[in-house]
């Protein structure tokens, strides 16, 4: 088998998808202030910001939603600056299509409808936004009808998911850890200018519905309890825009030789060539590489039989399940109780030769589990965690593992196995 074509095909696919940003983060701040050179630097942002390049081609709802969210926010202040209904509408059709993909961003959608009603003083223009996204809500919600039986299955059982309690609650994070991550992306201490300019009257009430989206969704991530990095992701468009908006009518409205204006010019200069120098180091990696490593070297290898799959520890997607491959034949193992409840005679036991086990730190205590069941196993290959597994780690160790994968060799086959550990 041979994923290289398609992840490169998914990849075009999403990095497609992504000029929607730069796009309409170029065209809204060029409406919003007729300047052209402020325009491009937000295309710039939208598309060279060191996360970009390497979240933009991410298979990721979050960034799909953030495609079509930003389009979104910009038909919605066209059509109450143009008091056009049909890009109301439309703009209504986005919000809910971002929504559908990722059903954490209506938290940035609720409040268009409310802001356009109070920008325009009329509740009909907020009603045809309103009629566009339920033009997509009866749409995906007659998807679940013919896909899941039921109509509006899915969103019924994400409310569902909300109210069932697990024997482990997700562990509390700090409430300022969102504001944090997003002054640290955008690089101190230009990023304090950056978000910080946004807090005046004039962007709050000119772009009441850019804001109100941003506001609503960072404020409500913040309060609960369960927090990732990811999260973030739809509205990382709409704070580079804002940003750019904020500093447009600051630098404007400012004196060019104030100590405030100095500090900016050299944190802006820093902060450009710190994410020149990153910027590579993020585009040319990637997460996950053990979830992808094992297989790649198992494919050169021309003696695989059957392989069987550790996922005991900790469950992982595996790389040959979305396309459906299942050559070379291989065997998941998610409780060691499945392998207790094969038949001795089961073609598992006499064929299986090589075992890939994910786990970060206790590979050699899965390998004397196996061991038990097949017969003595060594170690042949070990995937070790990528830059952007190490950094993600490092930033937020209880959710981002290292996602280490060890790959094992069996020495001797057994045609019955022994007991197991």
């Amino acid at each position: 088998y041979d994923l290289d074509p398609m992840m490169y095909f998914i990849r075009l696919i999403h990095a497609l998808l992504s000029l929607l940003l730069v796009y309409y983060g170029f065209k809204y701040v060029h409406l919003a202030t007729g300047n052209k050179n402020y325009s491009l630097i937000t295309g710039l942002i939208l598309a060279a910001h060191f996360l970009m390049p390497y979240i933009g081609v991410r298979n990721l709802v979050e960034v799909v939603s953030a495609d079509l969210l930003m389009p979104c926010v910009y038909f919605a202040y066209r059509g109450v600056r143009e008091e056009n209904n049909r890009l109301l509408m439309l703009a209504g059709i986005l919000g809910a299509l971002s929504w559908l993909i990722r059903f954490n961003t209506g938290l940035a959608v609720i409040p268009i409808p409310f802001a356009i009603w109070y920008l325009t003083g009329r509740i009909r223009p907020a009603l045809y936004f309103c009629t566009g996204c339920m033009l997509i809500a009866v749409f995906g919600a007659s998807l679940d009808a013919v896909y899941l039986g039921t109509f509006g299955r899915s969103t019924y059982n994400i409310f569902n998911s909300f109210l069932y309690v697990t024997k482990s609650p997700p562990l509390p994070q700090p409430i300022y850890m969102f504001a944090g991550l997003i002054l640290g992306i955008f690089i101190p201490p230009f990023s304090l200018f950056f978000i910080f300019s946004i807090f005046r009257k004039k962007i709050i009430s000119s772009h009441l519905i850019l804001f109100s989206s941003a506001a609503a969704f960072f404020i409500i991530h913040s309060l609960i309890r369960h927090k990732e990095e990811r999260f973030m992701i739809p509205i990382f468009p709409l704070l580079v825009v804002l940003g750019m908006l904020g500093l447009y009518f600051w630098l404007k409205n400012s004196n060019p030789k104030s100590l405030m204006r100095r500090i900016f010019k050299y944190s802006a200069v820093f902060a450009v060539i710190l994410n020149l120098i990153v910027l590579p180091l993020f585009t040319f990696n990637y997460a996950h590489k053990g979830m992808v490593e094992p297989f790649v070297y198992l494919s050169r290898q021309d003696d695989v039989e059957m392989v069987v799959i550790d996922r005991t520890e900790r469950r992982r997607f595996l790389a040959v399940s979305y396309a459906g491959y299942t050559k070379p034949d291989y065997f998941k193992v998610d409780k060691w109780e499945e392998l207790a409840a094969l038949d001795p005679h089961s073609p598992v036991f006499n064929r299986a030769n090589y075992f890939i086990i994910f786990s970060d730190e206790h590979a050699d205590r899965h390998a004397d589990s196996l061991t038990g069941y097949f017969g003595e196993i060594s170690p042949v290959f070990h995937s070790t965690p990528s830059l952007m597994d190490a950094i993600l780690h490092f930033m937020n160790p209880k959710y981002n593992h290292l996602n280490e994968a060890w790959v094992y060799k069996r020495n001797i086959k057994n045609p019955l196995p022994v007991d197991g550990g």
